[in-house]
Formats: structure tokens, sequence, C-alpha cells
């Protein structure tokens, strides 16, 4: 009378996905946490994600930087406003999240 155990669909998508060492050689993604090669793997995902963070947290701040420096007075405004570095920056957030 037991239950099968469905994994749920990020898990499947993550053991697909291929799990490279620190010295980017793939390593075996069968769970087995008391294996150093695949705990090496693990943490090179989380490396992988803390750049990835970091990157668009610059993004994020050249972001602002612009939105708050390229403004145009409020004085003398306009329908079509100077935004090209805040649109170039937001796209290279974009590509760098997904």
């Amino acid at each position: 009378m037991g239950h099968k155990y469905i994994a749920p669909w990020w898990v499947v998508w993550l053991h697909s996905v291929p799990h490279l060492g620190l010295r980017l050689q793939q390593v075996d993604s069968t769970f087995n946490p008391r294996d150093e090669s695949y705990r090496e793997s693990l943490l090179f995902l989380g490396l992988v994600a803390a750049v990835c963070l970091g990157l668009n947290l610059v993004f994020l701040t050249a972001y602002l930087a612009c939105a708050c420096c390229c403004r145009q007075d409020n004085a003398v405004q306009t329908k079509q406003r100077d935004s090209c570095c805040v649109t170039w920056t937001a796209v290279a957030a974009g590509l760098i999240c997904w």
C-alpha cells in the first residue's frame, strides 16, 4: 500500500542538467550527497548562480544610475525622453537573468 514518489518537474530538470565539478569535468548526476564530486558539482552550480546574481545586481545598479542621471529637467520635458542607456542596461540585465 506504499505510494510511489514522483519528483517535481524542477527536480527532474535539475538532474537532467549536466553536473560539472570545479575542474569543469562532468560528474554523475545521480543523487549521492556522500560523494565528494557530487557535492563539488552542487557547489559549482551555487557559484554560477551567485555570479549571475552579482552581475544582475551590477546591471541593476547601472540601470538605476542611468535612470537617475539621464533624466531631463522637469521644466524642459518633451514627449520623447533620451532613455537609450536605460533601455540597453535593462536589455543586458534581462539577458544575463535568462
